[in-house]
């Protein structure tokens, strides 16, 4: 009687929390329902503004509990700025820059255009820092598997943002961090995919995308792992992705809807369903 009595008191501690234990059990630091719901709707496509975007990330940030460590606050703090950022980045689709590079019309809307994904890439990649200092005072208090990974993601993140000078002395380090991470924990299915990620997304030159293709396959069917919505998300993409770039189309297509079974209005993959399905 008495056993249960501890286990119905830790049950409502946690329960008040709002920490979403069930997807995230043996994480360094668990998610709370308020962030891994601003997260959902991120990928999903049903924020429809930034000032919504602000008010679940307020949320989010306002559902810190009181029973986490220095280390946990500051890492809850740095995902909730990863993931502002990210819906920033998301509201532009910033490869049309080089389409503008390319077009000589110098027109007061090819002008607005530019400035205002200029302006938008600034904007992400100040929240990408916070979320990189963030993660550096929490690893300043100790070594820690979520630390390291959001660190990661943040700098990656920024190599699509900021300028070359940047990805060149930053990029290597999102291998560096999530093997840290990996080294730490070695279930930690986020690290697990920025460890190979740039076999992936990095230029042709430095791409592998037969081992990508084969990670990412084998990240996804491990069921040791622990993995967020969004890793399987990712990995599922990055499947496809694998096909695309080999010029393997209708596998591609079928990966792409594989992920909507997962975010249903992901604009990325819809995207690239409209684009597979012309080809």
């Amino acid at each position: 009687m008495q056993n249960y009595f501890k286990f119905f008191v830790l049950f409502n501690v946690l329960a008040a929390t709002s920490i979403v234990w069930s997807q995230s059990k043996e994480r360094d630091v668990p998610y709370t329902k308020a962030l891994y719901t601003f997260i959902d709707h991120y990928y999903n496509n049903q924020i429809s503004s930034m000032d919504k975007a602000e008010e679940f990330y307020i949320t989010a940030v306002d559902s810190l509990p009181e029973c986490f460590s220095e280390y946990s606050k500051l890492v809850h703090l740095s995902r909730c700025e990863f993931y502002l950022g990210m819906y920033v980045m998301g509201e532009y689709d910033f490869s049309s820059i080089e389409k503008i590079k390319s077009i000589t019309d110098t027109t007061d809307n090819t002008k607005n255009l530019s400035q205002q994904i200029k302006n938008k890439k600034a904007q992400a990649a100040s929240y990408f820092d916070k979320a990189i200092s963030l993660a550096q005072e929490a690893l300043k208090i100790r070594e820690g598997s979520d630390a390291y990974i959001i660190y990661a993601m943040a700098i990656s993140s920024n190599c699509t943002v900021k300028n070359s000078s940047y990805v060149i002395n930053n990029g290597l380090k999102v291998g560096s961090y999530s093997k840290k991470a990996l080294q730490l924990d070695s279930t930690n299915g986020t690290a697990c995919y920025y460890q190979y990620a740039q076999d992936l997304y990095a230029p042709a030159f430095f791409s592998n995308y037969k081992r990508g293709y084969s990670k990412m396959l084998s990240f996804y069917n491990n069921d040791s792992l622990r993995k967020e919505k969004m890793d399987n998300y990712y990995f599922i993409t990055g499947i496809a992705y694998s096909f695309y770039k080999t010029n393997n189309y209708p596998e591609a297509l079928e990966w792409y809807k594989k992920s909507l079974e997962i975010y249903p209005n992901n604009q990325f993959a819809l995207k690239m369903i409209k684009l597979l399905s012309k080809i």
